[in-house]
């Protein structure tokens, strides 16, 4: 809460986030005094429980990831299957070994979609 609140030490509520009387890690009091007593530590406070749930869940793929990488693969099967053909196809019309390497990583690498990213990122903005 951005704004001071007043508390006192009776007994509101037996739920820990109703209660007006519990002050979290790093409450800071304004003005007046005050005194506490640590009732839990750790994992075992209201943060902590919120903070282990948050954590304990899995990360499943989304269905959007699943679709960009199965996207990735298609891609990446199309260039080195080209790049493997312009291997081949340089090494039959009589250019050498390492020029036809050559041909294989600049096909492999011209295909590489650099602006997949910024483009998922803007058709995603627009259909939001």
């Amino acid at each position: 809460e951005s704004e001071p609140q007043s508390r006192t030490p009776d007994f509101s509520s037996g739920n820990p986030l109703e209660t007006r009387n519990i002050a979290f890690f790093s409450t800071n009091c304004v003005d007046g005094t005050a005194r506490g007593i640590v009732i839990n530590t750790g994992d075992r406070t209201v943060m902590g429980r919120i903070a282990s749930l948050a954590s304990s869940l899995e990360g499943g793929q989304t269905p959007i990831s699943r679709e960009i990488e199965h996207f990735i693969h298609i891609i990446t099967g199309v260039a080195v299957f080209l790049g493997l053909t312009f291997l081949i196809l340089s090494l039959i019309l009589g250019y050498t070994w390492l020029e036809g390497v050559i041909f294989l990583i600049g096909i492999i690498v011209a295909n590489v979609p650099e602006g997949l990213p910024a483009t998922v990122t803007v058709c995603l903005t627009l259909t939001a």
